[in-house]
């Protein structure tokens, strides 16, 4: 369970209002049930405290008392003054004060009777003839302290608001976690979400609409491309062979070498056109040795084994693949480290942990970090001046083929600085 997300959120707002009200409530509670003790007490023992403060002897006090009680005419023993810990007392005295009992002050204090000690409520009424009189009962009368009951009710009632808003935020994200997932799986189908409310149902349908506009604005785009490509190679193939028909003439030699270069450059352009639709469309379906590729795509650049140094092992076996895409991914890379870099060219393929790698390292001065997600766009170009021919769309597709495989592109320097690393990588989907 992710620590953001939107369950974990409702639940920790959910629960810490449920347990806020709940203290409210049990503050409120405990305030009236603190005025209803203190009344009930002050009914009940008023009686008697009349007859004390009336000077009445105290065994007829004690007699007509509605409990055991203590009387004394001196401050008691360890006696403290304890309405600040308990509040009841002092609305004990506030009542009987309302009563007409002239109450000097609420105590508690504790009494040992037979190895026992209690806890006693001490009432200290006005001095009379400058005599003290203090009288004493059971605790349990005002119960100073909360009561089990009280705690137990407290606490079933915070679990029960806890696990009501558990189920309440699951039930509000589950259907968005449902949302989620099918935008990160790319389902379209339209497959309908269990307690998906009115607004959840409406966001899908809008990015439904919103997939198939892209898809089918996707399709458009590739058709064009492609219609583009194939109409342009047509009419370039025929001039290059009238070109190549021209008299072997001295005077006519170097106009015809120009145009069948422009020719072969253009078709190589709109190759790149090509390739560009193809990286988007072409199924990852098959199973691949990559370092195979590796190598033959290396040999089709017609380098010296001093400019470009192949590292791979002998095999690398890559599931859910396309041959011709990851063909044309590293040829990219090293027809632009070639481009625009230095030699030597070295070509890496391998597997490090979970992952997929193939990394090309050049010795030129690398990319401005602030121009490397620039160069991912197609046609976007790192030599502005053109003096080099090309649509920029080389590392385009090297990004759009390793997006389809789950992966990223990057680039780097290497750990002493001299050489720049363009590095491929993708988790390896067995």
């Amino acid at each position: 369970m992710r620590s953001q997300s939107l369950f974990v959120s409702m639940l920790l707002a959910q629960g810490l209002l449920a347990v806020a009200l709940t203290v409210m409530l049990a503050v409120i509670f405990y305030g009236e049930r603190n005025t209803t003790v203190a009344q009930l007490v002050a009914t009940v023992w008023s009686p008697t405290l009349k007859l004390l403060d009336q000077g009445a002897p105290f065994d007829v006090v004690m007699a007509r008392a509605p409990g055991a009680i203590q009387i004394r005419t001196t401050r008691p023993d360890g006696v403290i003054k304890a309405t600040g810990m308990a509040p009841r007392l002092g609305m004990v005295r506030e009542q009987l004060l309302k009563q007409g009992i002239p109450i000097r002050g609420a105590m508690l204090g504790l009494t040992e009777e037979s190895s026992t000690t209690t806890t006693m409520v001490w009432l200290e009424l006005q001095p009379r003839d400058g005599n003290e009189r203090w009288i004493g009962f059971d605790s349990g009368w005002v119960e100073t302290q909360l009561g089990e009951r009280v705690l137990l009710a407290v606490s079933l009632i915070v679990g029960f608001a806890i696990l009501a808003s558990a189920l309440v935020a699951r039930r509000l994200a589950k259907p968005l976690e449902s949302l989620r997932t099918r935008i990160a799986a790319d389902d379209s189908s339209g497959e309908a979400m269990p307690n998906a409310t009115t607004e959840i149902l409406a966001i899908d349908e809008a990015w439904r609409q919103l997939r198939r506009s892209l898809e089918r604005q996707e399709r458009e785009r590739a058709l064009l491309l492609a219609g583009v490509s194939h109409d342009l190679r047509s009419p370039l193939g025929r001039i290059r062979m009238a070109a190549e028909l021209l008299p072997e003439l001295d005077a006519v030699a170097s106009g015809r070498e120009a145009i069948v270069r422009n020719t072969m450059l253009a078709d190589r352009l709109v190759g790149n056109f090509l390739d560009h639709v193809r990286s988007g469309e072409l199924p990852m379906d098959e199973v691949v040795d990559l370092c195979a590729v590796a190598r033959r795509v290396a040999d089709q650049q017609n380098r010296s084994k001093t400019d470009l140094v192949i590292d791979a092992p002998t095999t690398l076996q890559v599931p859910n693949a396309n041959a011709s895409l990851l063909e044309r991914a590293i040829s990219n890379l090293l027809e632009n480290a070639f481009a625009h870099g230095l030699p030597p060219v070295h070509l890496r393929v391998m597997q490090q942990g979970g992952e997929v790698v193939i990394e090309v390292q050049d010795q030129g001065f690398g990319i401005a970090p602030d121009q490397e997600i620039f160069l991912f766009q197609a046609f976007a170009r790192s030599d502005s001046s053109r003096q080099r021919p090309g649509l920029g769309l080389g590392l385009a597709v090297v990004q759009r083929v390793a997006e389809r495989m789950g992966g990223k592109v990057g680039f780097s320097r290497s750990a002493d600085g001299s050489a720049n690393i363009v590095c491929m990588r993708w988790p390896i989907n067995l």
